[in-house]
């Protein structure tokens, strides 16, 4: 009988969304290795080795040998795992170092892959790959000189926003007259500012090659952050089929095998890109339209392949 293929979760078991992806695979054939990055380095060793008779690279589950050969694929989360360790700490240190050669070697497939996911580090960067694809973006300034940022809300009629440049989450916020003359304090740290689009907001996951689509409408200038003054309905569509084909062309361009891209529908029908989630949150979206984002991701995984 053939031996169960293994899966490896990298991250934390009490971060919910890998715990979420663990429960799941565990009624699958699958024999599920995780590495927990809170936990101390010589808890999970690894061997390397390479010329004539030195044996395959492997890595140390318990007292559990798996070959690197063996594993079919890999799901990384690691979310919050790395904050709050103190920094300097020889375990963070070695984490941080480790991390990106052990992806390196990884083989089958690998949900995503190092490079990939620190595609949306720069957010500038990323939509300008996104623009690549054909995609509509929005008219978009970084800048530390308080001039430029007023010539960008003159142009834009005073419809702009702001928002953070790196992928750490900040809230969207309208900049506003009143905003203006704080404008002088970003001669000391660049800020993005970006034309406001109004629209109806669209977050579409890829999953390999589906797609799942939820349609966002709510009062706040960021849908992701409400208050109770605003509320947020969110549902399930279906996206022309030339929008879906192109979105998995983005995410496939992108190097990820799973993606949550943020868009937004004009009055006029046109679709604007602002960004591509490379480890999205997809549960949230889950439990408000009933999408099987997860099972899809757990097929995914099991089959080793898009």
């Amino acid at each position: 009988m053939m031996s169960k293929p293994y899966l490896l979760l990298l991250g934390s078991l009490q971060e919910p969304i890998l715990a979420y992806v663990s429960m799941k695979l565990a009624r699958k054939a699958v024999t599920l290795v995780v590495m927990d990055f809170r936990q101390p380095c010589h808890d999970w060793p690894i061997v390397f080795s390479w010329g004539e008779g030195a044996g395959e690279p492997f890595l140390s589950a318990g007292r559990r040998l798996v070959p690197l050969v063996d594993i079919r694929s890999t799901y990384i989360r690691l979310g919050q795992v790395w904050k709050g360790t103190e920094e300097g700490a020889p375990d963070a240190l070695h984490h941080r170092s480790v991390f990106p050669h052990l992806l390196s070697i990884l083989p089958g497939l690998v949900v995503n892959p190092y490079e990939a996911s620190n595609g949306n580090g720069t957010k500038p960067y990323q939509l300008m790959r996104i623009a690549q694809f054909g995609f509509n973006v929005p008219r978009t300034l970084v800048t530390s000189i308080p001039e430029r940022a007023k010539e960008f809300f003159d142009v834009c009629r005073g419809r702009v926003i702001y928002k953070s440049i790196s992928s750490v989450r900040s809230i969207v916020r309208r900049v506003t007259e009143n905003d203006l003359p704080r404008l002088e304090q970003i001669r000391h740290c660049p800020v993005q500012f970006q034309e406001y689009i109004p629209g109806v907001d669209l977050r579409v996951h890829v999953v390999g090659n589906r797609v799942f689509a939820s349609q966002i409408e709510t009062t706040s200038m960021d849908y992701r952050y409400t208050d109770e003054q605003s509320f947020r309905t969110i549902r399930a569509v279906e996206l022309p089929m030339g929008l879906q084909e192109q979105c998995i062309g983005l995410a496939r361009g992108l190097g990820l095998a799973l993606a949550g891209i943020d868009l937004r529908r004009t009055v006029q029908g046109e679709y604007y890109c602002f960004e591509v989630n490379t480890s999205p949150a997809f549960t949230f979206y889950e439990e408000h339209t009933g999408q099987r984002i997860g099972d899809a991701l757990v097929d995914m995984l099991c089959r080793g392949t898009v």
